[in-house]
């Protein structure tokens, strides 16, 4: 219920007629679970959404980021049995079913705080320095041995964090 009460609640993503149409999509979900799950292999998310009357809107403002967090490609390709399955999984977990969204900018909410976490424990954020190239280590165990930055320089740290848009990411 707390995933109807975010979805119902939030005012900015979705008009109404767009949340009770997404909602009635996700009932046999709830329903029937796994089975239902099973029966979306090959439909994608984009074909799943129309079928149900949710404009294309909802797709493109919304359901891109999910898809690019579940499986890094777009909705007109992601199968919305990866979706569904996620959606399960969460529902399965204590808290699962609970949907929040940033109360203020992702910048204020979300990046400022990791970075002040960050360089609280000694780490260093670099901005506004492309990556050339992902340096991997020769013994092939695919672990970072630094990164090439398109000025030339080379650097190597214990961990690596990057905020590139995963597309991008994926090109290195």
């Amino acid at each position: 219920l707390n995933a109807a009460v975010a979805i119902l609640g939030n005012t900015d993503l979705l008009t109404w007629p767009e949340k009770i149409r997404l909602g009635l999509g996700l009932i046999p979900a709830y329903l029937f679970g796994q089975n239902y799950v099973e029966q979306q292999e090959g439909v994608t998310v984009q074909e799943w959404m129309r079928a149900r009357g949710v404009p294309d809107r909802v797709t493109d403002e919304v359901f891109v980021a999910m898809s690019k967090a579940l499986n890094f490609i777009d909705p007109d390709t992601l199968s919305m049995q990866c979706v569904l399955i996620a959606l399960n999984r969460f529902l399965q977990e204590t808290d699962g079913s609970k949907i929040a969204f940033l109360d203020g900018s992702p910048t204020e909410r979300l990046c400022e705080p990791l970075r002040e976490y960050i360089e609280s424990r000694g780490g260093m954020i670099r901005t506004n320095a492309p990556v050339k190239r992902i340096l991997v280590n020769p013994n092939d165990d695919n672990t970072v041995a630094g990164l090439l930055l398109k000025g030339g320089e080379v650097v190597s740290a214990d961990s690596y964090v990057s905020a590139m848009p995963v597309d991008a990411f994926k090109k290195l």
